[in-house]
């Protein structure tokens, strides 16, 4: 009798290991393939893009150019760059709505021939086109949400 019984703790033992292993493996295909799919969505379709967001840029004349971009769902923006004279004063504030469209391959937010790359609360904008900026083609300046 106690043979039996044994047999049958090992059996189940052996049963219970082997179901588990098999679910662990059921668990690893599953995470391959939901980061396969996320790897393969573009951006649009990754992030949660809209929103406020803000930047200070360098400036040749006035302490810096603070820009504050927000993105709507209806693909409106409203970009408002304020031109800093100095940390008490606002400068001259250049203020422009319209739509946003997206790249052919939704990679890239484009407003007004301006091109931000997109990525979790994150705008990356290279060589922005603002007046009295200092250029540098090797910079990129990245707006953070807020």
């Amino acid at each position: 009798m106690r043979n039996f019984i044994a047999q049958q703790v090992i059996f189940l033992g052996i049963t219970s290991l082997l179901f588990n292993i098999s679910c662990q493996n059921e668990k690893k295909e599953s995470n391959l393939d939901s980061q396969s799919e996320w790897q393969e969505k573009s951006p649009k379709q990754k992030w949660d893009y809209t929103g406020n967001y803000e930047v200070t840029l360098p400036c040749a004349d006035c302490k810096g150019i603070i820009v504050k971009l927000q993105l709507k769902k209806d693909n409106s923006y409203r970009i408002v760059q304020n031109y800093n004279e100095n940390d008490s004063v606002a400068g001259e504030i250049k203020t422009e709505t319209g739509q946003y469209q997206w790249s052919e391959n939704d990679s890239l937010i484009i407003l007004n021939n301006q091109k931000f790359k997109v990525s979790d609360n994150v705008l990356s904008w290279k060589n922005p086109e603002v007046d009295r900026i200092k250029k540098d083609s090797t910079k990129s300046y990245t707006l953070r949400r807020i």
